[in-house]
């Protein structure tokens, strides 16, 4: 069975523990062949890796971790490297300009904070409310990042829910309520050639300390992507540690199997190639 992890942070990563060997080498033990690593770049951010807005070159901590992986990682696993692209809706030019680096494979685009305001791993959630408001506005700038060519998937579409639940607020986020603005943005990720990454960090114990059980998006996003033709789609784990890499892989592909998708993109130099699912 093919199985492949591209979202996997190392030690380039603020917020992450391991080098990228030890990370494949993890991820390789649980069976995943193909992994992508992509540390964060953060607009706005400057714990994280930068690039720009002067020089446009590969940050040399990721340069040193990618050939010493490549160096001393065990045969059987194929090793990529991609960027997690935070924010790029807030400086499109320069957003664009890494993208069209020649060295990256793959580049997931997230939204960690709306303009103005702290990651949402920070807030303080204090009523369904605010979290309504917090979330058509998460909605809104995901539309703004779906326009703009600067990514190859969508990372983890409602990640700021999973901080909204960890502090006990349910703000019943529906299709019912929202489906409007998701078909837009779901329409305009494939108008766009651009797909969607099925993120298990929280589908399975083991990947986080207090696991939703749930993907993101949910599978009310991840079918409706599915009936608007919707086909490019890969699984990432989010991992930042040894312990985590590769957690919720296969789970994850046996979900996608399961929700009548058939094959899962891998990148070469921005450009899918697509993988026959084979439970």
């Amino acid at each position: 069975m093919f199985l492949a992890d591209y979202h996997v942070h190392s030690s380039c990563s603020f917020d992450a523990d391991d080098r990228m060997v030890n990370m494949a080498r993890s991820e390789l033990a649980r069976g995943i062949t193909e992994v992508c690593f992509t540390d964060h770049v953060d607009f706005g951010d400057q714990q994280t890796m930068q690039i720009g807005p002067e020089r446009f070159q590969l940050p040399k901590s990721q340069v040193r971790q990618f050939i010493d992986a490549m160096e001393k990682a065990p045969e059987g696993i194929e090793i990529r490297l991609g960027l997690e692209l935070g924010q790029g809706n807030h400086d499109p030019a320069r957003a664009k300009r890494i993208y069209a680096m020649p060295e990256y494979d793959f580049i997931l685009g997230s939204l960690h904070n709306l303009r103005g305001e702290r990651d949402f791993y920070y807030l303080e959630y204090e009523s369904e409310e605010q979290c309504h408001e917090l979330y058509a506005r998460y909605l809104d700038e995901l539309i703004e990042l779906a326009g703009l060519g600067c990514f190859d998937c969508m990372a983890h579409i409602g990640y700021c829910l999973r901080y909204m639940h960890k502090q006990g607020i349910d703000a019943a986020v529906t299709m019912d309520r929202y489906g409007d603005r998701v078909d837009v943005l779901l329409r305009t990720l494939i108008e766009n050639g651009k797909g969607i990454e099925l993120n298990v960090a929280d589908l399975v114990p083991g990947g986080r300390e207090d696991p939703l059980l749930q993907p993101f998006p949910g599978l009310d996003v991840l079918r409706r992507y599915r009936e608007l033709g919707g086909d490019i789609i890969t699984v990432g784990s989010d991992a930042h540690n040894v312990r985590a890499a590769g957690v919720g892989i296969r789970e994850g592909f046996e979900l996608l199997a399961g929700s009548g998708f058939r094959y899962v993109a891998v990148y070469r130099r921005h450009k899918p190639e697509f993988k026959r699912i084979e439970l």
